[in-house]
């Protein structure tokens, strides 16, 4: 068995998985995706260009198990606070609907069936397609490629709500197109079958899964407590658990008869229902595994086993697969740029839009049936291949290119809109942490004459009056802390006038009790009888902390990293000027305590700790995303 196994197209591949990220890095400053690269590398060094990567079953096994894997860490990459948030009050308005994820995907994935079926019916009326190729055809162009999706989205960390916006978008019609196509295959071969309905075992699976796992967790602690101790041990036993989870559901998917990627993208969003830490150590550990080996695998695979010969056998491909393209193209874009703009803007909606219309792996497998069960001829299936490349190839390029490189802007003022001794008791505060403070208070009133902080600029008006917010700098603003409203109704009358001036804004304020209408305005909302209770509650279990916390000049600062030096690095192998201490890392909403395999990632909010002007300067170094980064490790104590 060992003679019949050649490992030279394996180091072909691992060899070439180095070299293509970068040089699409520093040749095209990552304008150039690693995964077209791959993509690409791997139709040249393919068996049917310059025949390096020759066909193997143990190669083609460990492609398979590496499209697994990506679909895997697609459902890792699902936020589930974003999706089970309400979109609202104002859920009919389409700026407010069309954030939440789950909203946009399903309108997204109608609209596309919908405009691929007109496309599809037109071609059809001018005989450009026979009728019985129709059904098959229309789920092959309504999917999407969501394994190029991850890894693109996943290089852009900045995009904001979007991006989960996109992603839930792209599984929606990939799960259709997956659906549509079992289904029609099964109705081409058997008829109508009983076993149509096995596909119902996915979600219940999943279903029984989460709650097993939840209320075992109740139950028999010493499960969670065993697999915590041995997660950093040679036994890694969290990471063979998930890997566990992967398997069982895609030999669950083809025990069902359906394809792999549902099965490996449920498995992912169990792990995410049952562990919802984004960043956590392990988290970082099955992307690594992923990212590291087995996805660049599948791409690289994928572009050596395409069959161009089929092109070049039919000129007809030539005249097919443009036409295909460009219906591709346009039925994705239109879609995403009727459900995605009134949210986010006309450009990223254009850019997702072009991202969504890439197509690989469906197109190779559905195509390949339809020319089994005779539906499409080899003329038509050369076509889809080449499609299938192009789109693959052009969808990233154009994605980067229509939605820019979207660096983290640097940071502006913190607007503070009130008087009295609250809101100078705040400017102060925040001014000795380092930021900008703007401070819009009444003419009328008098904010103490002789009171003049560094840092902080007073400006009397009104913060309704579009001049007073264009001088307190509001339009550059990263947060608004509305500190002295006279009532709740005055606080609701200035947010809402903020949130439709400036919809991006962070807007922060507190109130004697919870307001719908401002927490539907996406407003920060702090009670103020639980923020007294906490502060009692930390003055006596956390004295210390108390302390540090209520001293302006303690040196805790959170800052936004932004360094992209740093990102991906564990703490352990940096050492920040004057001993500055990470404490707290929070991503996605959710805080974790940092020790030394804590890894930074750009978007993280972070807490420092240490002497005032040492924090400020790493604060200012992790702020700017062209800084170099600290090279010595901190000297993290060992467990």
């Amino acid at each position: 068995m060992g003679e019949d196994i050649s490992f030279l197209p394996l180091l072909a591949i691992a060899v070439l998985a180095v070299l293509v990220p970068f040089l699409t890095h520093r040749l095209t400053a990552g304008i150039v995706p690693a995964v077209v690269g791959e993509v690409v590398i791997g139709v040249v060094f393919g068996e049917h260009v310059l025949g390096v990567i020759t066909h193997s079953e143990w190669l083609d096994f460990l492609a398979l198990f590496g499209f697994a894997y990506l679909m895997f860490l697609s459902g890792l990459e699902i936020n589930l606070h974003v999706l089970t948030t309400s979109p609202g009050r104002r859920w009919y308005r389409p700026e407010v609907a069309l954030k939440h994820p789950l909203v946009a995907g399903v309108i997204f994935t109608a609209l596309t069936v919908g405009a691929v079926y007109l496309g599809l019916r037109i071609l059809w009326q001018v005989d450009f397609i026979d009728f019985s190729s129709g059904p098959l055809l229309l789920f092959i162009l309504v999917a999407t490629s969501v394994g190029v999706l991850v890894p693109v989205l996943k290089d852009r960390p900045n995009l904001g709500p979007i991006s989960q916006a996109t992603l839930m978008g792209g599984f929606l019609v990939e799960f259709v197109a997956i659906i549509g196509v079992g289904i029609v295959a099964t109705l081409e071969r058997t008829g109508i079958s009983w076993k149509m309905a096995l596909l119902a075992a996915m979600p219940v699976a999943l279903g029984l899964l989460v709650w097993a796992a939840k209320s075992g967790g109740g139950r028999f602690p010493i499960i969670g407590r065993t697999l915590n101790e041995l997660s950093d041990t040679s036994a890694q036993l969290k990471i063979r658990a998930a890997l566990v989870v992967m398997i069982a559901f895609v030999a669950l998917s083809e025990l069902v008869g359906t394809e792999l990627v549902l099965g490996a993208f449920l498995a992912g969003l169990a792990a995410t229902v049952i562990s919802p830490r984004h960043g956590s150590s392990v988290r970082v550990k099955l992307d690594a595994l992923g990212y590291g080996f087995f996805v660049p695998l599948f791409f690289i695979h994928a572009g050596a086993t395409l069959d161009f010969g089929r092109v070049f056998e039919s000129f007809d491909a030539f005249i097919i697969a443009p036409i295909f393209l460009v219906l591709a193209i346009l039925t994705k874009l239109i879609p995403a740029v009727l459900t995605f703009a009134p949210a986010f803007g006309l450009r990223k909606a254009i850019g997702s839009g072009a991202l969504l219309s890439a197509n690989l792996s469906i197109v190779i497998a559905a195509g390949a049936i339809a020319e089994e069960l005779g539906i499409i001829d080899e003329a038509m299936y050369g076509a889809l291949l080449l499609m299938a490349l192009l789109s693959t190839v052009l969808a990233p390029l154009l994605f980067n290119l229509v939605a820019g490189r979207g660096e983290p802007r640097s940071e502006g003022p913190v607007v503070l809109i009130g008087s009295g001794e609250l809101a100078r008791s705040i400017a102060e505060r925040l001014a000795a942490a380092g930021r900008l403070v703007t401070m819009i208070h009444p003419v009328e009133v008098d904010v103490v004459s002789d009171w003049r902080p560094d840092r902080v600029m007073r400006i009397p008006g009104s913060p309704l009056d579009e001049r007073t917010q264009r001088v307190a700098g509001l339009h550059m603003a990263d947060v608004a802390v509305i500190a002295g409203a006279a009532s709740a109704l005055q606080t609701e009358l200035i947010a809402t006038e903020l949130r439709r001036r400036y919809p991006d804004l962070r807007i922060v304020t507190w109130l004697a009790e919870r307001s719908p209408a401002l927490e539907q305005l996406g407003v920060e909302c702090y009670l103020q009888g639980e923020a007294e209770a906490l502060a009692l509650e930390s003055a006596v279990l956390r004295p210390g902390l108390n302390y540090a916390l209520s001293d302006a000049e303690s040196g805790l600062v959170e800052v936004e990293m932004r360094n992209r030096t740093i990102h991906g690095r564990a703490l352990r192998e940096l050492r920040f000027a004057g001993g500055v201490r990470v404490l707290v890392v929070m991503r996605e909403g959710e805080a974790s305590v940092a020790d030394g395999d804590t890894v930074l990632m750009t978007g993280d909010q972070i807490t420092l700790g240490g002497e005032p002007q040492a924090v400020a300067d790493v604060s200012a170094m992790l702020q700017d995303s062209g800084a170099q980064s600290p090279l010595s490790p901190i000297q993290w104590p060992e467990r």
